[in-house]
């Protein structure tokens, strides 16, 4: 592809959306971006990345957010208080980083509502990866090492805290079809069949 491009994969825990991720990157010889987004985020405010971990992908706290809103920036508070970060302020911070990225290079960025932070970006391909159940919950078996009963429930749970971060962040919906450019289903077409369908649909685009 000659065009410069940006590919947002949003997708359903055990959907094998991380793994087209990683396989269109080869294919396509460019980046990933998902939890270097938090690194980049820590550097811009000097404090410790697993503070960012903790706080990653979840909707702002209320009371949190008042308490940045009165001592306003927490990196000025080397402890206590300095050691959580505001979902908020996060969403901002990643929201900055990806805007970045975004100007000087192609690249895929997993989750975090970029398609929703890069909706007005002209080279944006936004893409949403699903599956059926049975084979999400073998994918988490096989991942985690958990009975059938452990990973069904992780995936529900999974799809709750995304969904919730998703919708708190976004004006549009998780998952929802007319949220994105394309949705597949791997159960359907299989990892690889993804990311030939994706590798076309952008070439027709461009």
């Amino acid at each position: 592809m000659e065009k410069k491009f940006i590919i947002s994969i949003g997708r359903q825990l055990g959907s094998g959306g991380r793994e087209v991720a990683k396989l269109l990157a080869q294919r396509l010889g460019v980046p990933v971006y998902d939890k270097k987004l938090l690194e980049m985020a820590a550097q811009e405010t000097g404090l410790d990345a697993e503070i960012f971990e903790n706080a990653d992908e979840k909707e702002s706290n209320p009371f949190m957010r008042g308490i940045f809103a009165l001592k306003g920036v927490m990196s000025s508070y080397p402890l206590g208080l300095g050691s959580c970060i505001d979902g908020d302020r996060l969403f901002e911070l990643q929201s900055d980083a990806m805007r970045h990225i975004a100007q000087k290079e192609s690249c895929i960025i997993i989750g975090r509502c970029a398609e929703y932070v890069l909706r007005d970006h002209p080279c944006m391909h936004s893409i949403f990866i699903t599956a059926d159940m049975p084979d999400r919950v073998r994918r988490i078996m096989k991942h985690d090492g958990v009975d059938e009963r452990k990973a069904a429930e992780i995936a529900e749970k999974g799809d709750k805290k995304r969904r919730a971060y998703h919708d708190y962040y976004a004006n549009s919906g998780w998952g929802v079809a007319e949220s994105y450019d394309l949705c597949l289903n791997s159960s359907r077409i299989g990892v690889e069949g993804c990311v030939e369908v994706i590798l076309r649909f952008i070439e027709s685009r461009q």
